[in-house]
């Protein structure tokens, strides 16, 4: 059944039962059955991964009670559907793969009766229906590699006591999600600083295969060489954490004989899929 564009009505007029029947009640049909009023309805996974929807709200079974089953395509959805699935039974599992009509970002496990994934049809694809929100994340767990005598822990953060040259503390972001937009990063801490003394702080993401580091596009504060607290704010091309991707911030401080330097932590402001 298909949506169907109501006719004007104009007064006075005299509409038959035929156009009542289209205009009306198979688009009242057609709402009851799109917004997913009811009870979920049973589909079971074929051969090649496909099932066919006829409603908003399916619950879906693998092939035969396997253990687990690949939903490679859905069918019977039209351009601005959307419909919610979840999982017929907690003891099989369905795999939404992402090599049929399915635009995920990534397999999605339905292993749960409790969960659920919506999607909308556009273009003949079932798009992951989400919403995404700015949520800022604090760091402060450094990783120091030689605390006794450069860097090391401090009630106030990391500490770089005096006559120090290029000395480095790691600061890993480990909140981050794969799906996460970094957009950017506030360096928080208090520099005493009487003669040349500076620092600096790069985003550095690892990569895999093969290992090794890139510096972050705009992901560095602007060189700090002030007597005084600091609030330094870098703005990375919205960086996007994908698969076998790892992020630190990588500070630099070089204190003269009498300075010092504490960094409190860092403001890590994320867009997150939700």
């Amino acid at each position: 059944m298909a949506w169907i564009n109501p006719m004007d009505f104009v007064a006075n007029v005299v509409l038959t039962a035929a156009q009542l029947n289209t205009h009306l009640r198979d688009n009242l049909l057609y709402l009851k059955e799109k917004m997913g009023k009811g009870v979920a309805v049973e589909l079971t996974l074929d051969a090649a991964g496909l099932v066919t929807v006829t409603q908003a709200y399916h619950k879906i079974d693998t092939l035969a009670d396997a253990d687990t089953g690949n939903l490679v395509t859905i069918a019977g959805v039209s351009e601005g559907d959307i419909i919610v699935l979840r999982a017929e039974n907690d003891a099989r599992t369905v795999v939404l793969k992402t090599t049929g009509n399915l635009v995920l970002g990534g397999d999605i496990s339905l292993d749960d009766t409790s969960k659920h994934v919506a999607l909308i049809c556009s273009a003949g694809h079932l798009h992951l229906l989400f919403t995404a929100r700015d949520v800022t994340f604090t760091a402060n767990a450094f990783q120091y590699p030689n605390p006794t005598v450069e860097w090391g822990p401090h009630s106030l953060g990391a500490h770089l006591p005096v006559a120090q040259t290029g000395t480095v503390v790691y600061l890993p972001l480990n909140f981050l999600k794969i799906g996460d937009v970094i957009i950017s990063y506030n360096l928080t801490g208090d520099m005493i600083r009487t003669g040349a003394s500076t620092l600096t702080c790069q985003l550095v993401r690892v990569d895999l295969g093969p290992i090794g580091t890139t510096n972050i596009t705009n992901g560095a504060i602007t060189p700090l060489a002030v007597d005084g607290e600091f609030d330094e704010t870098a703005n990375p091309d919205d960086e996007t954490v994908t698969t076998d991707k790892m992020y630190y911030l990588l500070i630099t401080g070089t204190t003269d004989a009498a300075d010092e330097i504490y960094v409190m932590g860092a403001e890590v402001l994320v867009r997150r899929l939700v």
